[in-house]
C-alpha cells in the first residue's frame, strides 16, 4: 500500500523540532512492506496547498497518515491554537485524494473524542503508532475490519469507538529522521536531532498526560547500546550540530541514564547533547560531571515550582531539598539550564508565587558563574481531560459537563490576586534578566532570523541559552516590556471567561 504521512505542525520559530514520532512510524510501516512518503509541512510556504497537491499528484497514496503533535502553544497569555490550521489541511488533504485518512500524534492522542469530531477522520490511531497503524493498514489491505484493533478509533453506528491501546515494550527500531525528512532547515534554526531513550513516565503529577493518553505510567526502556549506536548512525550520516533527548524525564531511572551516559563516553567520537526533561531529584555533582563528559553543555528541568506547598500539590515526586541540592550542584558547573515554573496551580497564592521568585532571584542570578540559567514562569496550568487537575477544575467550575475538550482550557487558582502576582513577576523580570515571562513568547517570531545570525556568528546551541543575553541588552537599553500586554491580569481573566469560568477571580 502508498502511505503519505504529513507533519502538520507548522511551528518554525526556534523551538521548532523535528516530527520524530511520525519517522518512527513511516519506518515500521515500510519495515511491514508498504510504500511509505513522509511529507513535511514545516517549513512549507504559506499556500501549504500547492506543497499537499503536489505530493499526492506524483506520488498518489492509498492512504495518508496526518500527524497531529499539538493542540495549542501552552501559554496562557499568548494563546495560539493550531487545530484551525490543522483543520485547513485535512480539508485540502480531502480535496486533492479521495482515500482513507488515518490521524495519529500526541496531540489527537490528548483528546482523541474531540479531535475525531473536528477533523472527521476515517480512523485515529493513539499513543504508541508503530503496532497500531501497521495494524490499521494490514486489515484495509486484507479487507478486514479494524474494529478492535488497540489503539485505533473510528466512528461506529454514528458514536465514537477507541480500542484501548496497548503500550507494549519499547521495540520500535531507531527512526533515521535524516532518511524520511529534510533536516536543514531545521538545523539552520538551531534544532538538534531528536532521540528518544525511553516511553512512559512514573511519576504522577497532576496536570501531566505523560502518563495517562500518550505513554502510560510504566516505564519501556531501550537499550543503552542500541541508544548510543543510534546516535552513531546519525552522526555519520548527517552531522548533526547536537542531539536532543526528549524524553518526559531522561534521568528516571537514573540507572538507565547513567548506562547511556557511560555508553557515549565510550566511543571515540564526540557529540553535543541537551535534554528535554530533569528531575531535580539525584542531580548531583556526580551525574552531572558524567553528563558534561559525555557531551552535554545544557538542559531542561522542570520543577514547576521552587514552594513547598506546591511541589506537594502538583505531586512532583521530589521535595524541596532535591530542588536547592540541584541548582547548588549545577551552580558549581558551566551548564546552560533553562528552568520551568508553573504559576496558578491548586493551591497557589501570591506567597507561593513569591517563593518561586525569589529562588529564582537568589539561585538562578549570574553573580559571575559561569553557569547560564534561564527562568520561565508560565500563568496559567492547561486542562487535559483524564488528569487529576481535570477532576479539581471541574469541581471548582473552571470546566463543566459540557466543556469543550478541544477548546483551550486554563486553571488558575481562585487564592491568587491576579494583579498582585503580575506585579510581583514583572518586578522580578526588572532586576533579574534570567526571569522570562509568558508574554516574552511573542517574540519568537523573530527567533528564526535571530537563529540565522547566532549560526554566522557560531555560537554555541541551543540558542535558548541567549534569552538571558537578550533580556540583558532589553533592560539596560530600556525595551525589556515593549512587547507586554497592557493588561495581563484582564488577559488571563477574559480567557476564563471564555471557557465558562464564573468564580471569583472574574467579578
Amino acid at each position: 500500500m502508498r502511505v503519505l504521512l504529513i507533519n502538520s505542525n507548522r511551528k518554525v520559530d526556534l523551538l521548532a523540532a523535528p516530527p520524530l514520532g511520525i519517522c518512527y512510524v513511516a519506518g515500521a510501516a515500510e519495515a511491514a512492506g508498504h510504500d511509505v512518503k513522509v511529507l513535511d509541512l514545516c517549513f512549507a510556504p504559506g499556500n501549504f496547498g500547492k506543497t499537499i497537491k503536489k505530493a499526492v499528484e506524483s506520488f498518489r497514496p492509498q492512504l495518508i497518515g496526518i500527524s497531529v503533535r499539538n493542540i495549542d502553544n501552552v501559554n496562557m497569555i499568548h494563546s495560539v491554537c493550531y487545530l484551525p490550521e490543522i483543520t485547513r489541511i485535512v480539508h485540502q488533504v480531502r480535496r486533492c485524494a479521495d482515500v482513507t485518512l488515518v490521524v495519529g500524534g500526541s496531540g489527537a492522542s490528548l483528546m482523541p473524542a474531540q479531535v475525531m469530531r473536528l477533523l472527521s477522520p476515517d480512523y485515529i490511531v493513539v499513543a504508541d503508532g508503530e503496532v497500531s497503524f501497521v495494524r490499521l493498514l494490514d486489515a484495509l489491505e486484507n479487507g478486514r475490519s479494524p474494529q478492535g484493533i488497540p489503539g485505533v478509533g473510528m466512528m461506529v453506528d454514528g458514536r465514537f469507538h477507541l480500542t484501548k491501546p496497548e503500550l507494549t515494550d519499547f521495540a520500535a527500531a531507531a527512526p533515521d529522521l535524516g532518511r524520511w525528512i529534510d533536516l536543514k532547515p531545521y538545523q539552520k534554526i538551531g534544532s538538534s536531532y531528536n532521540l528518544q531513550t525511553k516511553r512512559g513516565c512514573r511519576q504522577h503529577c497532576i496536570y501531566c498526560t505523560y502518563n495517562q493518553a500518550l505513554e502510560g505510567n510504566k516505564l519501556r526502556l531501550r537499550s543503552p547500546v542500541d541508544v548510543v549506536d543510534e546516535i552513531e548512525e546519525a552522526l555519520l550520516k548527517y552531522g548533526p550540530k547536537s542531539f536532543e533527548f526528549v524524553d518526559s524525564v531522561f534521568n528516571d531511572p537514573v540507572d538507565h541514564s547513567v548506562a547511556i551516559l557511560e555508553e557515549i563516553i565510550r566511543r571515540p567520537w564526540k557529540a553535543e547533547f541537551t535534554a528535554m526533561g530533569m528531575n531535580p531529584k539525584q542531580l548531583d555533582k556526580q551525574f552531572l560531571g558524567l553528563m558534561w563528559r559525555a557531551g552535554f553543555r545544557a538542559f531542561m528541568i522542570t520543577p514547576e515550582s521552587a514552594s513547598p506547598t506546591m511541589i506537594r500539590n502538583y505531586r512532583k515526586g521530589f521535595s524541596p531539598d532535591d530542588i536547592f541540592s540541584a541548582v547548588e550542584a549545577i551552580n558549581r558547573t558551566a551548564f546552560a539550564a533553562w528552568w520551568f515554573f508553573m504559576i496558578g496551580g491548586p493551591g497557589e497564592n501570591n506567597r507561593t508565587l513569591q517563593e518561586s521568585l525569589d529562588f529564582a532571584l537568589k539561585y538562578l542570578q549570574k553573580n559571575g558563574r559561569p553557569v547560564t540559567h534561564v527562568a520561565h514562569f508560565f500563568t496559567g496550568v492547561r486542562v487535559y481531560p483524564g488528569t487529576a487537575l481535570w477532576d479539581i477544575a471541574f469541581k471548582e467550575g473552571f470546566v463543566r459537563d459540557d466543556t469543550d475538550a478541544s477548546d483551550t482550557l486554563w486553571y488558575l487558582s481562585e487564592d491568587l490576586d491576579l494583579e498582585e502576582a503580575v506585579e510581583q513577576m514583572s518586578a522580578a523580570a526588572a532586576t533579574c534578566p534570567e526571569v522570562y515571562l509568558g508574554f516574552d513568547e511573542r517574540v519568537l517570531m523573530f527567533s528564526k532570523a535571530a537563529a540565522m545570525v547566532f549560526k554566522l556568528l557560531k555560537l554555541p546551541r541551543p540558542y535558548w541559552r541567549y534569552f538571558r543575553a537578550a533580556n540583558s541588552v532589553g533592560l539596560s537599553t530600556g525595551i525589556r516590556f515593549m512587547f507586554r500586554p497592557r493588561d495581563i491580569a484582564g488577559l488571563l481573566k477574559n480567557s476564563l471567561r471564555r471557557q465558562g469560568y464564573a468564580g471569583r477571580l472574574v467579578p
